[in-house]
């Protein structure tokens, strides 16, 4: 078996074992997450902002639940157009309103669309 195809099995199942994972993540906090809007106090760039290419914002969100405002506990990614002051739809857990989740269909389908690919390409032997 060559690198490459090992390659591509390997990177097939990291795929798919995250789409798996971010699946499962999804149907057992769904039922106990909420959503409301916060208000982006705070955003962290991993690389400097004029890099637009492969970066991101990370941003900490004030917000209420039930009359009482909290402040995330961590960070959640935001659209890099987002500023301080930006208001943005959130999940929160309900049990502990000050932890915030980032359930993201988008993702599980690219996963395994990613595993597919990797597999297709190793099965027609296209490398």
């Amino acid at each position: 078996m060559s690198g490459d195809i090992v390659f591509l099995y390997c990177i097939a199942v990291i795929s798919f074992v995250f789409a798996l994972f971010n699946c499962v993540l999804l149907v057992v906090k769904r039922n106990n997450t909420a959503k409301t809007v916060g208000t982006i106090i705070s955003i962290k760039m991993p690389n400097p902002e004029s890099c637009k290419f492969r970066n991101s914002k990370w941003a900490i969100v004030s917000y209420k639940v039930n009359g009482r405002t909290y402040q995330s506990q961590n960070r959640i990614q935001v659209p890099l157009e987002a500023q301080i002051g930006t208001t943005v739809t959130i999940r929160y857990d309900e049990r502990e309103p000050g932890k915030l989740y980032s359930f993201s269909i988008l993702r599980v389908v690219v996963s395994f669309v990613i595993t597919a690919i990797c597999i297709l390409v190793v099965a027609f032997k296209l490398v």
